[in-house]
Formats: C-alpha cells, sequence, structure tokens
C-alpha cells in the first residue's frame, strides 16, 4: 500500500460513552438533574451577558408521558440555541460553549467546561429532546438526540415562543424513579438550593393544580443580613439543623480570597470517628459534593463546612476537587482560620471552652501533636488521667519531672503503688498522648520521660537485713518456678498493703518478650534474626514484686521454704497471675489453665486441712 494515508474520524459509541459516564465517571443517575441545572445557569449567565436586566429562572415540571412513564422537562431563561449552536455544542462530545475562555474567567463566569454534561441525562432517558430559542438570533429550533448516537435538527417558528431553553426527557425502563415529582424536589433542593438563580418545581397540589415551590435561596446562608448577632446565630443554627441534621456547639466563619471561597464551619456537638469527612462544597453555588475531603485538614474531624469557592477546580464528574496547589492552599488557609478559633476559645475559662474539651479532647490532641502553639496550650488546658487525680500536663510539671506510661495497662499496674509513694504518673495510654508527651520532652524548660521500672523500684522500701534472710529462699524459689515466663521477683514492703503482689515491666522488656515469643513459635522460619535483635545480657522483661507488707505474701516468705512443691508453686502461680489480671493484661489460654491449677491446689489443700482439723 503506499501513497498518502487517509485521515478518517474516531467512531463514537454513544452507548458505551454513557455505559462510561454512568459506571466510571459520575456516582449515580442522579446527578442528570444537576447537569441540567448547570446548563441553565451557564446560558442565564450568557444572557445576561447581552442583556443584564434579562430574567434569571429555571422551572421544573414533571409529567406522564403518553405510554404511562415519568417524565420531566427543565426550561431555563437563558441564552438559548441556533441551529448553528446546536449542531456544534449538543452534537459533538466533548465541545463545550465555555471554551473560548481563559481559565481564570471560565471558572469564575460559568459551571461547565468539559462539554459532557448533557450526556448525563442518557442515563435515566433514551433520547434528549431539545426546543430552544436564541437570544443572539431570530430562531429557534428542536434538537432530538438518540443513545444510537444519531439525532434530529428541525427549525421550529419563533413566533410566541420565549428565549431560552427546554429540556424533556421521559424515563427509560428501571430509572422510573428518577424523573417523578418526588425526585425532582429532593434533587433539586440537594443540588440547587444555593444557585443565584431563581430555581423552582411544579408541585402538583389537588384542586389547585401546578404550584411552584421555590428551591434556590436569594443569598448564601451567611451572607444574609440580620438585625442583630443573635438573628444571625439563630438563622445558622437553623441551617445546620436543616443541612446536617444537628444542633451546632459553635459555629466559625471562613474566608479564603485566594480560591474566591466563603463559607461557615461548625463545631459537631458530640464526639465523632476520625476518618469521618462531611463537608458541603459548592462551585459557584451548585453543589459539588456532600462529602468532599480535603478541604479541611485532617485533625479537623469534629467540624463540619459549607463552603461556596469561585475559583477551585473541580475534576470532570464535578463531584470532587482536584488535588492541585490551589485547594492545597486553601486547606491551609482554612486550617488556620479554624486553629486560630480553637485556640481563642480555649485560651479563657467559659462554658464552651469546657464543652470543646469535653467533647472533642482528642481532636485537640490530634493537632497538638504538631503545632506547636497548641501544644503549649494543650499542655495547659487538656486534662490527664495521673495517680494523684486529673490534672494538666502543665501541673504536673509544676511538681517536678513528668514520668509517663505509654500504655493504659502499664498506668494502672503501677498507679495504686505510685500514689501511695508519691510519684506522680501520668496515663498517656490513649490516642496521641505519648506523642504529645515525646514532643514536649523535646521542648525547653520540660523534663519529661517514659517511666521504667527501676523508677517504681528504687523508691519501693527496703526489707531489713534479718527479713531479707528470712525470705531469701522463698525468693530463689520463686525465681526459679517464673523463669519460663522470663520474670524475675524481688520482695519489698509498699503501700497499699491491700495490693499483694505488682509485675512491673517497660517497653524494653516487653520488646524482648515479644522477640523470645517470636523465636519459640517459629525457631526455623526466622534463623538468627531474632537473635541479632535482641539485647544481648539483658535481664528478665517482667519483674514480679511481693508485697511484705501484705499478710499474705508475709505468709509465703516466712513459710514458704517448707511448703511441698505443688502448694508453693500454686501460690506463687496465683500470686503472679493475679497481678498480671490486676495490671489490666488478659491471660493467655495456657495462663487461664495455670490459675485454675493453681486455685484449684489452694482449695483442695484448704479442704484436707479443715478435713484434718
Amino acid at each position: 500500500m503506499s501513497g498518502a494515508a487517509e485521515v478518517e474520524r474516531f467512531q463514537v459509541d454513544l452507548a458505551g460513552v454513557v455505559d462510561l459516564l454512568s459506571h466510571h465517571l459520575y456516582s449515580g443517575p442522579q446527578v442528570y438533574l444537576r447537569e441540567l441545572l448547570q446548563n441553565g445557569v451557564d446560558a442565564i449567565t450568557a444572557r445576561r451577558g447581552l442583556d443584564a436586566d434579562a430574567p434569571a429562572t429555571i422551572r421544573i415540571v414533571t409529567s406522564v408521558a403518553a405510554d404511562g412513564r415519568p417524565a420531566i422537562e427543565v426550561t431555563d431563561s437563558g441564552v438559548g440555541l441556533t441551529a448553528a449552536d446546536a449542531q456544534q455544542f449538543l452534537s459533538t462530545i466533548g465541545n463545550s460553549s465555555k471554551r473560548g475562555f481563559s481559565v481564570g474567567e471560565r471558572r469564575g463566569s460559568y459551571l461547565g467546561q468539559f462539554g459532557i454534561g448533557l450526556m448525563a441525562a442518557f442515563m435515566v432517558a433514551d433520547q434528549i429532546e431539545v426546543t430552544s430559542r436564541s437570544a443572539r438570533a431570530d430562531e429557534a429550533i428542536s434538537w432530538v438526540g438518540y443513545t444510537d448516537g444519531t439525532f434530529t435538527l428541525t427549525a421550529l417558528p419563533v413566533e410566541d415562543r420565549p428565549v431560552g431553553t427546554t429540556v424533556r426527557l421521559v424515563a427509560r425502563h428501571g430509572f422510573e424513579h428518577w424523573l417523578t415529582e418526588q425526585a425532582a424536589v429532593e434533587l433539586a433542593t440537594e443540588y440547587g438550593s444555593l444557585l443565584p438563580v431563581d430555581v423552582a418545581v411544579g408541585v402538583a397540589v389537588e384542586g389547585a393544580g401546578n404550584l411552584w415551590r421555590r428551591i434556590s435561596e436569594p443569598e448564601l446562608p451567611w451572607q444574609v443580613s440580620y438585625p442583630n448577632t443573635a438573628a444571625r446565630e439563630a438563622a445558622l443554627v437553623a441551617y445546620c439543623e436543616r443541612v446536617f441534621r444537628f444542633t451546632p456547639m459553635a459555629h466559625i466563619d471562613v474566608s479564603v480570597p485566594i480560591a474566591g471561597l466563603t463559607g461557615v464551619v461548625f463545631i459537631v456537638p458530640e464526639p465523632t470517628g476520625v476518618t469521618s469527612a462531611e463537608n458541603r462544597v459548592y462551585i459557584k453555588r451548585m453543589l459539588l459534593g456532600a462529602r468532599v475531603p480535603g478541604v479541611l485538614p485532617e485533625w479537623a474531624f469534629f467540624m463540619r463546612a459549607v463552603l461556596d469557592s469561585d475559583l477551585l477546580s473541580p475534576t470532570a464528574s464535578r463531584e470532587q476537587l482536584h488535588p492541585d496547589e490551589v485547594l492545597a492552599a486553601t486547606r491551609d488557609a482554612l486550617g488556620e482560620q479554624v486553629k486560630a478559633w480553637t485556640m481563642r476559645t480555649l485560651s479563657a475559662p467559659s462554658a464552651l471552652a469546657d464543652r470543646l474539651l469535653q467533647t472533642h479532647h482528642l481532636a485537640i490532641r490530634a493537632l497538638a501533636r504538631s503545632d506547636d502553639d497548641l501544644l503549649d496550650l494543650a499542655a495547659s488546658v487538656l486534662p490527664y488521667e495521673t495517680s494523684e487525680g486529673v490534672l494538666t500536663l502543665a501541673e504536673v510539671a509544676e511538681r517536678g519531672e513528668v514520668l509517663y506510661t505509654v500504655t493504659t495497662q502499664a498506668y494502672r499496674r503501677v498507679s495504686a503503688v505510685a500514689r501511695a509513694e508519691g510519684i506522680t504518673v501520668v496515663n498517656a495510654g490513649y490516642v496521641y498522648d505519648s506523642e504529645i508527651l515525646e514532643r514536649l520532652g523535646t521542648r525547653r524548660g520540660w523534663r519529661v520521660r517514659e517511666l521504667k521500672s527501676d523508677d517504681l523500684v528504687k523508691v519501693l522500701h527496703l526489707l531489713s537485713a534479718e527479713r531479707e534472710v528470712a525470705a531469701s529462699s522463698a525468693v530463689v524459689r520463686a525465681r526459679g518456678l517464673l523463669a519460663g515466663a522470663d520474670c524475675d521477683v524481688i520482695a519489698r514492703r509498699f503501700e497499699p498493703s491491700a495490693v499483694p503482689a505488682m509485675v512491673l515491666r517497660d517497653s524494653e522488656g516487653e520488646h524482648r518478650r515479644r522477640l523470645s515469643r517470636e523465636r519459640q513459635a517459629a525457631p526455623d522460619l526466622w534463623g538468627g534474626l531474632l537473635d541479632s535483635l535482641s539485647t544481648t545480657g539483658a535481664g528478665r522483661s517482667r519483674t514480679l514484686v511481693l508485697n511484705d507488707a501484705a499478710p499474705m505474701v508475709q505468709q509465703l516468705l516466712t513459710n514458704g521454704g517448707s511448703f511441698d512443691d505443688d502448694l508453693f508453686a500454686a501460690s506463687v502461680g496465683s500470686l503472679y497471675l493475679s497481678a498480671v489480671m490486676m495490671a489490666g493484661d488478659g491471660l493467655t489460654s495456657s495462663e487461664a489453665a495455670q490459675l485454675n491449677d493453681a486455685l484449684h491446689t489452694l482449695l483442695t489443700r484448704a479442704v484436707r486441712t479443715d478435713e484434718g482439723d
């Protein structure tokens, strides 16, 4: 084959395009009405460019077709179409009447820009009927497009036909619901309630025919003028209740001029999940999405925003925001504004500050992990569980070094003894707490570190020399029994005496313990790798501290040397496993079985003793 190559055009399978739109671009068929509203607003914007006093209305009417299927008509008072316009913009997928503008102008003036919006109607209808009269020329047309990729274009008489466009759809099989009156009201309200044009739906009223139900609001709710602050506050509360279905704790007015953005942020009144994101974003007052991520910083999960922007970029589906530099700058700016409100609120005592701390302390902790300003404030206002009661970290620091445990179990293990011995220990076992304390430890003027086993052992009272000798036999014997559990045994006196024993351990010891268990479970799999990670010559990972102030321990340490093996093992085992449970740790199945065996032995001996008496 030789000669010049022939130029041919791509063949477009419209049914395939519709399938692509419905299954991969748009979230569902409901977006068809959003696209029709978008086209109507853009047409009105274009007509207002010719005549500033031109009407700005969109009317939606539902009906029933001759074959009984639901139908819908959307009529706008926009610029209308000529035959040439219909040929160019309705019949060419991907072409848009807004393409002749620069990016900034297109974003600021028009909602649509991809030239595929009208195709969304094919998701709910087998054909699209468009009738239009142009404001630019004395011309009216009828255009009908079909899912097989064909269309008809017919000239219509101009007389008595108002300028504007009507799109009529008849429901395709299986999509009847989307064209009913109820669906029209719900979808128009969802997508178009903030549009800057007069949007109304014809609602059938028995005995009165169709009455127009106004959908759109003339002004953005947060920009409406009110006679006083209380009236504005009440109106915004009502708006939040209507949109988010909760009564807000407070609200924050926000704006980002570089994105042409204004809005309001509401504080959720109840604790909420870290991953929740229910921020409503509008582009040129058309709803982009009710759950748009990425507009507020991650730590602001206790806030719900309603935002309107002229310049943020939507994706082709117009349901998410394009992750560009403008969005990043907008998120940073919004983050600074809501952080500033949070700091102002918490800096002075008030009922709102107390409620904010009580309800959303987790979010405040999340921000304090990375923000130095809020870290200092959080240290002064956030309540922490300590062995001396609920205190702030600043109050703990006034007493000296700040000691903390990284798990709640570790705190439970030592809190009672620490309290009795005058040591203040902070429970940093909840989300973000240990990270906050680690960051505080790097700041000037703070002495912060994790509590180690040795810290507590050092303040416990040593036994007298005479008592140490008397108890040594039982202690040595107990060490031998617990060697298999990688647990050392020592004897001390401490308060409260109602605690017969406690288990001490630290993160380094627990790390060695986990490595040991892995090595035992799969020695061939891991080979020498775990051996190389373990600390050579390190002591045992746990220490059982027997309290010689407790009567039962006194008896064990005094007479334990004469106990037979079964009785002594049962006594030590029950003390050890009880201490593990008192620390908040669950028992493994084998440990539970050991505790049952120990208790059975002790009970059997007690019965024998009673029978002997």
